[in-house]
């Protein structure tokens, strides 16, 4: 008998999901209007590929530098609003 494993829920819209987000459906665009419009659209598909890559390697980009600005938090933040005292094993 196996056990099932739950896939991890999230908390939210964080940078960490907004960002991947945001590059993956700005590609899948600029290739449909690449293929349909003009080839040049796909030098928009070139700068999302490349900043998914500098976000991945470093951890920002500059739509995360953005999103930070208009309030969307990180998944560190939320992660440390939902420790209380008593989960890190520290009396109040």
């Amino acid at each position: 008998m196996t056990a099932r494993t739950r896939l991890p829920r999230h908390d939210g819209w964080t940078i960490e999901r907004v960002v991947p987000l945001l590059g993956g459906s700005v590609v899948l665009g600029s290739l449909a209007l690449g293929r349909g419009l003009s080839p040049r659209w796909r030098g928009l598909t070139a700068f999302a590929g490349g900043n998914l890559v500098m976000y991945a390697a470093v951890g920002w980009c500059p739509m995360s530098l953005l999103l930070q600005k208009l309030g969307v938090t990180r998944l560190a933040d939320t992660n440390r609003e939902h420790r209380t005292p008593a989960a890190e094993g520290r009396t109040p």
